[in-house]
């Protein structure tokens, strides 16, 4: 019985410990399950919380880009500045360079030579058997239009009785001088052909200091007429104040200017005449120094409108008072010099004329400017314009007053 009742209670106890035992585990597992899913529900949500940042990450930085307003500036980006360390320059042969800019030089003279032009001032020469036109001086020229207008210096062909033109192919024209310009120093000539090769101007406003420049001329005669000298643009402006006073800007170059090449053509490395080659400075200065590689030319752009005048109306007009007059010098009561320009003539009609000037009137000042000589007086003149109204200080009969004079127009000699 006992054993019986210890075998029962043994097993008993054994069953209701076996049930517990499986509903431990069926809890276990009902939590594991439950567990689970809440934790998915857990990483879904955590998901969606972290998809959602990553779209307000990803749409921000557009809104943050969008284009700026009106009133918003665009920042701006900076260069890089990285070195690309397998960059190299470029291996360039000396001679295929040289080779090719001497070419380009000589294509541009082949392009000119045929526009630039000897010229021969004859004058009349007496002889035991009568008179002949005999050379007396030589310079250049450069074609500037098909039809025969030949553009050269003033001082080339003055006093000339005859004038001629020198063309490359060796043929001398007889030309007609249709006006000149004696205070630029430019004269245009008229040769009767047509279908020549016109010269191609430049603009001598964009010439720079430093550039290569080329210069073409007939140096010491027309036996070396089509010389060709190389050089740079020394200063593209340079002043120069001439012997008459007057002050006029010039291109300065050391392209080799020698007598003969007067009135010739400087020209650019595009082949376009960008100065007329005018006068050059040499020999040796008062204190020794010599001087070398001073030549100087006409700008371009001031003889375009020269020529295109004398074309229309065969003179230049400057402005002018009417008169003539003469230099006077004396001292005053100090014993300093006085200077005064004695009226000699004044031209029915001028300016002066109107304002009441007469022959013996005494010029002594001009608007409150002290006259020191008679070419100041004229630079003063040409810095004026015709129709510019003027005041001058006359002395008559040993009293001063002023009076105004309207500049009017005379031909320039």
């Amino acid at each position: 019985m006992s054993m019986y009742n210890s075998d029962y209670n043994n097993n008993g106890n054994n069953n209701h410990r076996g049930g517990m035992g499986w509903l431990i585990v069926s809890v276990a597992l009902v939590m594991l399950i439950v567990g689970g899913m809440f934790g998915a529900i857990l990483v879904r949500g955590n998901q969606s919380a972290t998809e959602d940042q990553l779209i307000e990450s990803t749409t921000q930085p557009e809104e943050a880009t969008a284009t700026p307003s009106a009133t918003e500036e665009p920042a701006e980006e900076s260069p890089s500045t990285a070195i690309d360390p397998d960059f190299s320059f470029p291996e360039v042969d000396p001679a295929e360079t040289m080779d090719a800019f001497s070419t380009h030089v000589a294509d541009l003279v082949s392009q000119v030579e045929d526009s630039v032009v000897g010229i021969a001032n004859y004058t009349q020469a007496m002889f035991m058997d009568g008179t002949a036109e005999v050379a007396q001086g030589s310079g250049s020229g450069v074609i500037v239009s098909e039809d025969g207008y030949v553009v050269t210096n003033y001082h080339v062909i003055s006093d000339a009785s005859k004038v001629t033109v020198l063309m490359h192919d060796g043929e001398e024209i007889e030309a007609q001088v249709i006006g000149y310009d004696s205070v630029l120093d430019i004269a245009l000539l008229k040769i009767d052909r047509t279908g020549l090769t016109a010269a191609k101007l430049g603009d001598s406003d964009s010439v720079r200091t430093g550039e290569f420049a080329l210069a073409i001329g007939s140096p010491l005669g027309n036996e070396l007429a089509g010389t060709v000298t190389f050089g740079t643009i020394s200063a593209a402006e340079r002043e120069l104040t001439l012997s008459d006073g007057y002050t006029v800007e010039m291109i300065q170059t050391d392209a080799a200017i020698n007598p003969g090449n007067s009135g010739g053509a400087l020209i650019n490395m595009n082949g376009e005449v960008i100065g007329i080659n005018s006068r050059k400075n040499s020999g040796m200065t008062s204190d020794g120094a010599e001087i070398e590689g001073l030549g100087f030319a006409i700008p371009i752009n001031q003889v375009k409108p020269v020529v295109e005048e004398l074309i229309q109306t065969g003179t230049i007009k400057r402005p002018g008072l009417g008169v003539t007059c003469r230099l006077l010098q004396g001292y005053n009561s100090r014993y300093e010099v006085i200077y005064g320009m004695e009226v000699v003539e004044v031209t029915e009609g001028s300016g002066a004329d109107i304002a009441g000037l007469q022959s013996g009137d005494i010029i002594l000042e001009l608007d409150g400017e002290a006259i020191q000589s008679d070419t100041a007086m004229r630079a003063w003149l040409y810095s004026k314009q015709i129709g510019d109204v003027v005041e001058l200080t006359v002395q008559r009969n040993g009293e001063k007053f002023t009076v105004q004079v309207t500049l009017t127009e005379i031909a320039a000699s």
